[in-house]
């Protein structure tokens, strides 16, 4: 029986067979797969290897290239702890030193400059707290504590000055870390104020001065060569070569700025007795003629004021010749460079309150001197002299 199927008659002769001849290749060679792409993202590469090492079941893997890359992560491991480890100990804990001491020498600072009335200073809380937020040294360093210390230091300052005024304009300026006193008049308080950084102020504390007269009884050497008078603003110093527990050794006046408010001779200096003589020898031949002239004064001081008072002399002419009497005699000493080194002077002085006692204990020691900044007319013009061109 003819089962073959009749041709189309639309269709070409052969078509069929070449249809069929396709359809067998095809089902005989397997279509080939789409390739993957290589373009894989390193993270991507990452994970695909990661997935290899973590699901050796899945992935067929030898035993040989399992240890290969078991050894390469060890060894990654290792370099990456090696690394941590010097990053450690060469960097980071060396900057975490620097940056330790770093705060802790600024904030030393701070606590310096912000002492005493500052201490609790708004300025004195901000930079603390900046110093504590720095992340590395050089930051800290950076921070500019002396410029804000300063202004905070002179504002204050000058509220305390105008605060603490005796009713003569003067202030006396105490310093913290040393038992010294300063009286001094308030616009050269200012002066000290305007010409000093913190690194002074903070160490200077101004108050109303609380003063006593003292009198004192020392010899010409200890009262500034005699050459002091009423009105003369010395400085104190104590002895250095001397043994007693109360003198100190110091290059620095214990007082500064005392006011000798009297000064007093021994009596002595006040007794005179001057005489004066002229010897004269005239010749005519054989026969000769002496002639001698002679003056003599003698007379007391005191007894001449006693006399005025009294109306025994002309109280107004006794007075204006005798006037300052014991200081043009100290002073005609020093120009014929001659004098009386035996002196005792009697003096009152005005000093601190609180320094009544050291001046007591050490009358024996004590050195009075003339500050040059308030010398006499006679030792400026001294000075002057000997430097002028």
């Amino acid at each position: 029986m003819n089962t073959k199927k009749p041709r189309d008659p639309l269709y070409p002769r052969g078509f069929e067979e070449t249809q069929e001849l396709k359809k067998q290749i095809s089902s005989e060679l397997q279509k080939p797969s789409k390739k993957e792409e290589d373009e894989l993202t390193p993270l991507k590469k990452l994970n695909r290897k990661i997935g290899i090492y973590l699901s050796p079941k899945s992935i067929d893997i030898t035993d040989n290239e399992r240890k290969r890359k078991i050894g390469v992560i060890i060894t990654t491991l290792i370099l990456l702890t090696l690394i941590i480890t010097a990053y450690y100990f060469i960097i980071y804990e060396p900057s975490q030193e620097a940056l330790s001491l770093a705060k802790t020498t600024k904030l030393n600072e701070l606590h310096e400059l912000y002492s005493g009335a500052l201490t609790d200073s708004p300025n004195a809380l901000l930079l603390e707290n900046q110093i504590n937020d720095g992340k590395d040294a050089h930051e800290v360093e950076s921070i500019n504590v002396l410029t804000p210390a300063t202004k905070d230091w002179k504002d204050h300052h000058k509220q305390s000055i105008n605060l603490h005024q005796d009713k003569y304009n003067r202030t006396m300026a105490t310093y913290e870390n040393e038992s010294k006193s300063t009286i001094i008049p308030a616009y050269e308080a200012m002066e000290i104020v305007n010409e000093n950084d913190a690194k002074i102020l903070s160490q200077i504390k101004f108050e109303e001065p609380n003063t006593v007269s003292v009198p004192i009884l020392v010899s010409r050497l200890q009262a500034g060569a005699g050459l002091v008078k009423e009105g003369s603003v010395v400085d104190i110093y104590a002895n250095s070569n001397s043994t007693s527990e109360n003198a100190t050794n110091s290059t620095s006046p214990e007082i500064r700025g005392c006011t000798v408010i009297s000064i007093m001779r021994y009596e002595e200096n006040g007794e005179i007795n001057s005489e004066y003589s002229k010897s004269k020898m005239n010749v005519d031949g054989n026969s000769t003629d002496p002639h001698e002239d002679t003056d003599r004064f003698s007379s007391d001081v005191l007894e001449m004021i006693k006399g005025a008072i009294i109306n025994g002399y002309d109280e107004k002419k006794t007075f204006e010749m005798l006037d300052d009497y014991g200081v043009k005699l100290s002073n005609y000493e020093r120009q014929i460079n001659l004098g009386d080194l035996d002196a005792q002077y009697m003096l009152l002085i005005e000093t601190p309150q609180d320094k009544v006692s050291f001046i007591l204990n050490n009358m024996e020691n004590i050195v009075l001197t003339i500050p040059t900044s308030d010398a006499p007319d006679w030792m400026v013009e001294e000075i002057s002299s000997t430097y002028e061109n």
